[in-house]
């Protein structure tokens, strides 16, 4: 098992510890990056008492932290040997971009409509960020979700908001996992989509806003599938 630090400036870093927030969610939150960040790696196996004494705590904080990964769905329980990071297959590919599909267009065409100049300002400096390529991939990988996740958030349907949240962790991962997937994310093909999508809110086209983010996931879940398929794939 490999344990890493994570730079505290950097996207879904570990915030600083403070009396609100409990030693087990300073732990879950850290390990989730390094799984969402491909520093632990689909099928390698975590334990507890390796975790707890990496982190200076004795094995309940860890076990809770562990437990709550679990419910998320980022790692499973091995009965009697520790606990395993959760593998990505081709099925499990297809499922979140299924479900992005039938989440994400209405959610955008309910974002222009509550278009605001804060809004529009928001998701340009996010593309600016997405397609520097002085940033880091980490830096970059995150820009690109954080404009799916303001479009979602802007639909003030906080339900679905958190659910689109949990399918884009996925993909996260999946752009430190596969090398083509990183490409894509840089790609002018994306550039053009986001920032024709950026576009029709500030005009506040609900219609071409929804016409356009579906015609993106549609486009981005077959970039998807040829990484998976491709050299450097997860089979």
């Amino acid at each position: 098992m490999k344990i890493q630090t994570t730079t505290p400036s950097g996207p879904g870093s570990m915030p600083p510890s403070g009396e609100r927030e409990s030693a087990s969610e300073r732990v879950r939150r850290m390990i989730r990056t390094q799984i969402l960040t491909a520093q632990l790696r689909p099928g390698e196996i975590v334990l507890e008492a390796e975790l707890a004494q990496y982190y200076g705590l004795s094995k309940t904080p860890v076990r809770e932290a562990l437990q709550m990964l679990t419910v998320e769905g980022l790692v499973t329980v091995l009965p009697r040997k520790g606990y395993m990071v959760r593998t990505l297959g081709i099925n499990d590919v297809r499922e979140v971009m299924e479900l992005r599909l039938i989440l994400e267009p209405p959610l955008l065409a309910s974002a222009a409509l509550n278009t605001s100049n804060e809004l529009v300002s928001e998701l340009r400096a996010l593309l600016g960020e997405q397609f520097n390529q002085e940033l880091s991939l980490e830096t970059r990988v995150h820009a690109a979700r954080e404009f799916h996740l303001t479009c979602a958030r802007a639909s003030y349907n906080d339900r679905a908001a958190t659910l689109v949240r949990i399918l884009t962790d996925e993909i996260n991962r999946l752009h430190h996992l596969m090398p083509m997937v990183e490409d894509h994310i840089s790609s002018s093909t994306e550039q053009a989509a986001h920032e024709a999508i950026l576009d029709s809110i500030a005009r506040g086209d609900a219609g071409a806003a929804e016409s356009l983010m579906r015609e993106h996931l549609v486009e981005s879940n077959a970039a998807m599938i040829a990484a998976f398929y491709g050299p450097g794939s997860l089979q």
